[in-house]
């Protein structure tokens, strides 16, 4: 789990990262990353977690204002946010699935 923002710029700065920002307090939020984690898991990419109680410095500087939201960063820049949740995690895993395809696909980057 990521405390600190330098721990976070360091994580995003290279590749492809899918950050949950989730919340004790929010509990449909971990569930979320777990979901995305397991649902992401035959994919090239990082699926990382910030708990904005843990470090909310690093929910400040990203401007994340809602729990859960899902950012996707390529290469240290944030490419795709994804705020709330539809009520089914299932459901928002994947249509974060196909907005990552789309993000990849248009930057000639292999989702596998």
């Amino acid at each position: 789990m990521i405390t600190t923002y330098d721990q976070f710029k360091e994580k995003v700065s290279k590749g492809v990262n899918v950050v949950v920002f989730t919340a004790d307090w929010v509990p449909l939020s971990k569930r979320l990353y777990e979901e995305i984690a397991r649902y992401m898991s035959n994919f090239s990419v990082n699926v990382l977690e910030v708990d904005i109680g843990m470090a909310p410095k690093v929910a400040h500087e990203e401007r994340v204002f809602v729990v859960p939201t899902v950012k996707v960063y390529i290469d240290g820049k944030a490419v795709i946010t994804q705020e709330d949740t539809t009520g089914s995690v299932s459901v928002d895993a994947e249509h974060l699935r196909r907005a990552l395809k789309g993000a990849l696909k248009s930057r000639g980057i292999p989702l596998r």
